[in-house]
């Protein structure tokens, strides 16, 4: 490999992990459409790297979110098992699909995601005091809080219908190892959209997840011949080094930015993508 060549890929990994760490995402949507379409790598060879690069992005993010509080660890754990089914699932579905097809699913994946996130308001935590009690549909024993250093407060919440969230921690799951995305592209809307969580949280939860989970689908691909160890070993030190800055920024930027960069890189990756997928010459 020219020096040239993994200084870019390096590069980039940085890039993917600040981006990865920062949104829950844990690399993966950044990884892939970057390596194929900015390196030229063939789809799986960027997916399997992207997943074991997923592995290592979301365990350092993790340690920090774990010191901070941000990581709902109860809820992580629950949804954490079924989302290792699906990325099981998903690793032997992706290795069989042609690269057209990959991309394709994964720049219309992202695309829907995007518009969701861009569109829905975001679901305001609820105040300490309003924990206390019984709440219709409520699940006290996952009750989180955490302290905002951007908003200059704690903020305490209660996740609603954890149940719900078990069927698509499942196809994030599945989506994770099909596409090596590390499932939060989906984990986070979910979590944030749908169980209530505040989106700091959902993404510091997501990391948690992916850090335990994303392992199965790569190592379908590595039995396959999917992952290059060189480029592998180059792309998580840069996924490293990144998503300790990615942790970081999570903590100090205002949700609500956060979920507008989440949006936004989706959006963008997604056209690429498909651009690709297509034939379509996009930037």
């Amino acid at each position: 490999m020219e020096l040239g060549y993994a200084a870019g890929l390096g590069l980039s990994a940085v890039f993917a992990g600040v981006v990865g760490a920062m949104l829950g995402l844990g690399g993966g949507v950044i990884i892939v459409p970057l390596y194929t379409l900015g390196f030229g790598l063939p789809v799986h060879v960027a997916v399997g790297t992207s997943l074991v690069a997923v592995v290592a992005n979301a365990s350092t993010a993790t340690t920090v979110y774990l010191k901070t509080r941000l990581t709902n660890v109860r809820l992580a754990l629950i949804l954490g098992g079924v989302t290792a089914a699906g990325a099981l699932l998903g690793g032997f579905i992706g290795t069989s699909l042609s690269g057209a097809w990959l991309g394709g699913t994964f720049g219309a994946l992202l695309l829907g995601v995007g518009l969701i996130m861009l569109l829905r308001p975001d679901r305001t935590p609820r105040p300490g005091p309003a924990l206390a009690g019984a709440e219709a549909g409520g699940e006290g024993d996952l009750d989180g809080s955490y302290y905002d250093p951007a908003a200059g407060t704690s903020v305490a919440y209660r996740p609603v219908g954890a149940r719900r969230g078990l069927t698509f921690s499942f196809l994030a799951g599945t989506m994770a190892g099909t596409l090596g995305i590390g499932g939060g592209v989906i984990q986070v809307p979910v979590m944030n959209l749908l169980l209530g969580l505040p989106m700091k949280a959902a993404t510091a939860t997501s990391s948690h997840i992916i850090s335990l989970t994303a392992a199965a689908g790569a190592v379908v691909y590595a039995a396959r011949g999917f992952v290059d160890p060189v480029i592998t070993a180059v792309t998580i030190i840069g996924v490293i080094v990144g998503s300790r800055t990615g942790a970081w920024l999570a903590q100090v930027l205002p949700g609500a930015v956060i979920k507008k960069v989440f949006a936004v890189v989706l959006f963008y990756m997604a056209l690429r993508m498909l651009a690709q997928a297509f034939g379509f010459p996009l930037f």
